[in-house]
């Protein structure tokens, strides 16, 4: 038994460490700043969901803020655009923390914060912050779909879908990334 116990570790290892490999080599070459601890989760989870949502249907976006012209209501981590229909069809938050409950309540809150400003504000304007492309309200208006997504484990703690990876392996291939940006073999923003 611990011999099989043994093999099935070594198993798993490696299978994690493959996923890794292809997930870094579409990571390397997109500009972001991973000095935020989300930001990791945030990409791996892009590149999950366009697993599922592909080219050229659909475009999976990070980091869409909303608000007024003068202030920022919040982010969204995850929009999937449908590229057909030129609207939104699913938002997602990505909460990778230590405290998995804590983190889907900070998603839920987040959701019903963006759904207040949806139904009360005519005027909100909707951008990148990272490439400040703007997007129309009209392309969020009608979004019914919402997901909340985490490290490996938080489906048991209530999300919606998990990342391939622990938290631990989140955070290891955040510093992996910065030191591949140090070494100019990454892009970098």
């Amino acid at each position: 038994m611990k011999i099989l116990m043994f093999v099935l570790g070594l198993f798993l290892s490696s299978s994690t460490f493959a996923a890794w490999s292809e997930d870094f080599a579409q990571l390397k070459d997109v500009p972001r700043s991973y000095e935020d601890s989300g930001s990791i989760c945030e990409e791996v989870a892009r590149i999950e969901m366009q697993r599922e949502y592909a080219k050229p249907q659909y475009e999976v976006l990070v980091g869409i803020a909303y608000g007024s012209e003068s202030r920022v209501i919040g982010e969204l981590d995850i929009v999937i655009f449908d590229n057909n229909l030129n609207k939104v069809v699913k938002i997602g938050e990505v909460k990778c923390w230590k405290d998995m409950r804590g983190g889907l309540e900070k998603a839920q809150e987040q959701r019903a914060r963006f759904m207040k400003a949806i139904r009360s504000s005519a005027s909100l304007r909707f951008f990148s912050t990272s490439t400040k492309e703007n997007f129309s309200a009209e392309q969020f208006k009608f979004v019914k779909e919402f997901f909340s997504m985490g490290q490996k484990g938080t489906i048991e703690a209530g999300y919606d879908q998990e990342l391939p990876y622990t938290l631990t392996e989140m955070r290891n291939y955040r510093y992996e990334m910065i030191r591949c940006q140090n070494r100019k073999e990454c892009a970098r923003p």
